[in-house]
C-alpha cells in the first residue's frame, strides 16, 4: 500500500485529540479527546466502521488504528 498524504484533511484536527476518518480517508467523520469520544462521534455521524487517529500536539510522534 502506497502512503498517503492526510495533510489536507487533517488540517483542522485539533492537537491532542482522536481523530476518527472515515474508511476512504477523505473526511473527518468524529473526534474527541478519547478515543471512547471520537467512536461515539463517528457513529453519532453513521460510520460504524471507521479510522482512528490520535492527532499529536507539536513536536509529539502519531499513533494509528483500524476499527
Amino acid at each position: 500500500m502506497k502512503p498517503r498524504d492526510l495533510s489536507l484533511v487533517l488540517k483542522d484536527a485539533p492537537p491532542g485529540e482522536w481523530v476518527a476518518l472515515s474508511l476512504d480517508k477523505t473526511r473527518i467523520v468524529g473526534h474527541g479527546k478519547t478515543i471512547d469520544e471520537a467512536v461515539k462521534d463517528a457513529k453519532e455521524s453513521g460510520e460504524e466502521r471507521h479510522i482512528l487517529i490520535r492527532i499529536p500536539l507539536p513536536n509529539i510522534g502519531i499513533t494509528a488504528s483500524i476499527a
